[in-house]
């Protein structure tokens, strides 16, 4: 069963996250689960989506008819919500939705797809009896559902460990050169780039620039860590080199981030 995580600080979406079965943690990041609220009143909130070369697939359960769609992005986006929302995710790894889903993430352009009408994968209709289960279930069911439905999805493609895997888990060491880890592994750079773009749908150095601008905001969030030690711990060469990246990424700087995170708690 899904067990319960730390969340992030969103109560105003009732916002939940859940760790997957161990047999799934390398292609499942999380689950996760916004709404519903008990009030009445309608109230938007824009929240931002950060990328790291994962991808979610997420179904809508907000009306009587649950909407399913997939997302992949490269950019940060800005997302409005409601409070009267009612949607449960799977938030997939680098690499997760092309083993566990066979999407080839690098031949998608930025957006929701909206499954059924804006593309119809093979897997579609067996989600289908799993969704109209889900529907009427609590959440704890709705999970155990889902997550069954993704097993059954990773015995169907005899799904073993894939070395990219490897290949992720030592990029994302902040301080780790694409080269350095081609080398460790016994993989050419281009081979290492034509197989991260397969599988993640990313760049070797788009994956590196999103875990270290992923810790950066960790570190902004949780402590008061100069902002000139965040930027050499990330791997960056200066605090100049580091903030533009971060204005870039996230359309703030580094001290309007911590604000804005630091007044949320």
């Amino acid at each position: 069963m899904a067990i319960l995580l730390v969340n992030d600080p969103l109560p105003h979406l009732s916002f939940q996250k859940f760790a997957p079965d161990q047999r799934l943690a390398d292609w499942v990041q999380c689950y996760w689960k916004i709404g519903s609220t008990t009030t009445q009143t309608t109230l938007l909130f824009t929240e931002k989506l950060y990328p790291d070369a994962g991808a979610s697939l997420t179904i809508d359960f907000s009306n009587a008819t649950p909407v399913i769609t997939f997302a992949f992005n490269r950019q940060t986006q800005a997302i409005t919500f409601s409070n009267q929302d009612y949607l449960v995710s799977i938030r997939f790894a680098p690499t997760g939705a092309y083993h566990l889903l066979g999407i080839t993430l690098h031949e998608l352009a930025e957006g929701n797809y909206l499954l059924g009408e804006d593309f119809t994968p093979s897997w579609y209709h067996s989600l289908m009896p799993c969704v109209e289960q889900m529907q009427s279930s609590p959440l704890t069911s709705q999970l155990y559902l889902l997550e069954q439905w993704l097993l059954s999805q990773a015995i169907s493609n005899q799904l073993v460990k894939s070395n990219t895997i490897k290949v992720i888990k030592q990029l994302i060491q902040l301080n780790n050169s694409t080269s350095c880890v081609g080398k460790q592994l016994g993989l050419t750079r281009r081979t290492l780039e034509r197989r991260l773009k397969k599988e993640a749908g990313v760049s070797p150095t788009q994956l590196q620039q999103f875990y270290r601008l992923k810790a950066a905001r960790t570190l902004l969030a949780d402590s008061q860590t100069p902002i000139t030690d965040i930027a050499l711990q990330c791997g960056y060469y200066d605090q100049a080199h580091f903030c533009h990246a971060f204005h870039n990424f996230t359309f703030e700087t580094p001290q309007q981030y911590r604000k804005r995170k630091t007044s949320k708690v």
